[in-house]
This record gives structure tokens, C-alpha cells and sequence, in this order.
């Protein structure tokens, strides 16, 4: 691998580039490489071309970017500036999930009758040991590449697929559906589908599960960062991030922005 290659971040940049994001980040790099031309014109032109680098390699040079440039540009009424206008060209990014039509509540007792959940006085818990495998993993799946991935869908789901990645997610076209799922959401399937099957429980009821499930992550699946409960806003014309819709309560990835389990309606 390159060093160019280390430095990119195709999460961030290409088709999934943030444009709030960039500009602000551009905008940044521009100011700071500005007033540090004033004391060195060289390390001024350094910041410049180095941020600029930055920016166009791994999608923003500030850390926590996509935690604040939405808002920030939300707030300036410049969101129209950066709205995508063929929203056909991909599908919606909220969450879908591999629904395998087991009853709820036949999922629920064989997932505690196999030790994966249990029950306590204030509510339902993943088992630790259970736990451990799952990030485990999720841990390993987060290395693959997108093509990977998709093969690793392909070979967890108990049936015959056509599994493809696609638009920064997976797609997946079976007998009895048709769901695209984001990279995280793929990888905390599989690893349930790993974790669950291997305790003896059915493919199919362990499929059912596999949505369910997200609501006990702790990390995120595709970068590792903290998860936590937030809502989403629309960003960058819909990347599955935690600005799809601010009244829509999700799990999300403090650090990526990922969004990992949507609450249901009520």
C-alpha cells in the first residue's frame, strides 16, 4: 500500500463525501493557511496545500467533522446550497433490515433459551460472553473492503442471495427480499449471524434477530467509535448519518456518524 493509499478515506470522500463537510473544512484551511502566510508565506502555502490534500484524500482535516459542519451549515441557511439533486441514483439510506417473518416473541425465548440474552430486573442485556463474540467480529469484519463484505453477507444468510456493494452499503436480493443495508448495519448483521447460529439457534430465527440485536451496540461496527442514543438530521443527501431527520431517534456513531439501529416509530 501507498502512502496516498494510507491516507484515504473512501468513506468520506468520492460518492460519500460530505459536502457541508468539505466546505467548511476548506474553509478552515483557508483561514488558518491565510494567517499563517502573514508570519512565513512558506508555511502558509504549506497549510494550504496540505489541508487542501487533506480535504480531497480523507473527506475533512478537522476532527469530529461531521459531528458539527451539518448544523453549522443548517445554521447559516446554506443546507439548500448542498442538497443532491438525483435522489434515484441511490437507495433510501435509512435502515432496512433482513427480516426472516419469525414471530417476535418465538425469536425472543429462543435467543434467551440459548443464553444470548438475558433477563434481568431492569430489562433485557446481551450476555457478556455472547457480547465478546459479537465485537470480536464485528472487529474482524471492519477490516474487509466493501467487495468482501458483500461476500461475507452472502455466506451468513441462510439461503441463496445475490449479494452486491453498492452505494457505500450492501444489497441484497433473495427469494423472499430485496433490502439494501449501510456497511455498519452489514457488518453488526453478520456478526449476529455468526455469534447466534453458532449457540445452535435456526438460521432463520437468528436472521430475525439480526435487527434487533443493533439495539445492544456499544461500538460502532464499521469505525470502532462510542455509540450513542441521538437523532438524525439530513446530510449530504442521505448517507445513512445521523442528519437524516432530527425528530427520527437512532443509535449512532459519535465519531462516523453512522447510524446502527432506528428506533421505531411511535
Amino acid at each position: 500500500m501507498s502512502v496516498i493509499d494510507s491516507l484515504k478515506r473512501p468513506e468520506h470522500t468520492g460518492e460519500n463525501r460530505c459536502l457541508p463537510c468539505t466546505a467548511v473544512n476548506v474553509a478552515l484551511v483557508v483561514v488558518v493557511g491565510l494567517a499563517v502566510s502573514v508570519l512565513s508565506p512558506f508555511a502558509g502555502l504549506v497549510v494550504l496545500v496540505g489541508g487542501a490534500l487533506s480535504v480531497y484524500f480523507r473527506g475533512y482535516v478537522v476532527p469530529g467533522t461531521p459531528s458539527f459542519a451539518p448544523q453549522l451549515v443548517a445554521a447559516l441557511g446554506l443546507a439548500g446550497v448542498f442538497d443532491h439533486g438525483d435522489e434515484d441514483s441511490a437507495p433510501d439510506r435509512r435502515s432496512e433490515s433482513l427480516d426472516a417473518n419469525v414471530d417476535p416473541d418465538v425469536m425472543l425465548s429462543t435467543l434467551l433459551n440459548a443464553g444470548v440474552l438475558v433477563e434481568e430486573e431492569d430489562g433485557l442485556f446481551l450476555a457478556d460472553d455472547a457480547r465478546e463474540e459479537w465485537e470480536s467480529t464485528m472487529a474482524t469484519l471492519r477490516k474487509t473492503t466493501d467487495e468482501e463484505l458483500a461476500e461475507a453477507v452472502a455466506n451468513a444468510v441462510p439461503f441463496e442471495a445475490t449479494v452486491d456493494a453498492e452505494f457505500d452499503g450492501i444489497s441484497l436480493d433473495g427469494p423472499s427480499m430485496s433490502v439494501w443495508i449501510s456497511r455498519p448495519q452489514a457488518i453488526a448483521d453478520v456478526a449476529t449471524l455468526y455469534t447466534v447460529v453458532e449457540r445452535e439457534v435456526d438460521p432463520m430465527v437468528a436472521l430475525a434477530a439480526t435487527e434487533p440485536m443493533r439495539m445492544f451496540t456499544e461500538v460502532c461496527p464499521d469505525c470502532g467509535g462510542p455509540v450513542e442514543e441521538t437523532t438524525t438530521r439530513n446530510c449530504c443527501g442521505g448517507t445513512a448519518g445521523l442528519y437524516d431527520s432530527p425528530e427520527h431517534e437512532v443509535l449512532g456513531c459519535a465519531d462516523c456518524g453512522a447510524v446502527v439501529y432506528e428506533f421505531p416509530d411511535e
